[in-house]
């Protein structure tokens, strides 16, 4: 009877106090967005003043690719995580979107 009560036990606790994991997102640009759209959320991205756009320049981290696809990425993440990790800040106009796969590569860290 006594391994029925710690299994009634132990299956209490995890009904009460459920375990949250957060799992960690990154907003990159929708592959199929046009590239004077993503071009639009570089530039809103970066009048903003909370994202690091000298990444995206020459000789940063994450110029290359030399893509407007891959830049809008690392800006459109940049500027997610920081304003709040939320839909709507990833949303730019529905060029945005929420993955769960870390896009970073190389040298160019997707924080």
């Amino acid at each position: 009877m006594f391994p029925q009560l710690t299994l009634i036990f132990l299956f209490s606790l995890v009904v009460i106090h459920p375990l949250h994991v957060s799992a960690k997102t990154w907003c990159v640009a929708n592959t199929s967005a046009a590239p004077t759209q993503l071009q639009a959320n570089i530039d809103y991205a970066c009048s903003e003043g909370k994202v690091d756009c000298a990444k995206i320049n020459p000789g940063g981290v994450c110029f290359d690719p030399d893509t407007v696809l891959s830049h809008a990425s690392f800006v459109m993440n940049d500027f997610y995580q920081n304003h709040g990790s939320t839909e709507e800040s990833c949303n730019f106009s529905g060029t945005g979107q929420v993955v769960t796969a870390d896009p970073s590569y190389g040298s160019c860290v997707y924080t």
